[in-house]
């Protein structure tokens, strides 16, 4: 991942969620912070942008942020 170092936590988070849905703890891998799903809900351009939580076929629960409508 290329980081922009002018960039939140929560950008960066956000950024990678619009790339693939995470679980929490491919969330932690990303190494920016200890609670990343905070950041991200926190920096979420609400007028835009529209953070999803759904659990997967294994139980998991995946975010992933996606356009609004």
């Amino acid at each position: 991942m290329t980081r922009n170092r002018y960039a939140t936590q929560g950008r960066l988070v956000i950024a990678e969620l619009k790339k693939r849905p995470m679980t929490y703890r491919q969330m932690l891998n990303l190494g920016l912070g200890n609670s990343p799903w905070k950041r991200a809900m926190e920096c979420l351009d609400a007028e835009c942008e529209t953070l999803l939580r759904v659990p997967g076929a294994d139980k998991l629960v995946r975010w992933r942020v996606v356009p609004r409508r």
